[in-house]
């Protein structure tokens, strides 16, 4: 007496669960773009303040009226 094939113990890789499929990867360019861009932007807008301060200055003090204080 045999065994029918379809009670084998190992089965057939057509019987078989497809295989996991990894995780996606996030892109994360995008985002590392973006905060490279903000801190560029923020670095010329600090250093235009800084060279405005430096050049102007005694000017914007003086019509401040905060020149006086100082002495």
């Amino acid at each position: 007496m045999t065994q029918d094939p379809f009670y084998e113990s190992n089965p057939s890789p057509y019987y078989a669960s497809p295989p996991a499929q990894p995780p996606a990867k996030k892109n994360n360019t995008t985002i590392i773009i973006i905060v490279v861009v903000v801190l560029l932007l923020l670095c010329c807008c600090a250093g235009a303040a800084i060279w405005a301060l430096w050049t102007y200055g005694d000017q914007i003090m003086q019509e401040l009226g905060l020149l006086s204080l100082m002495l």
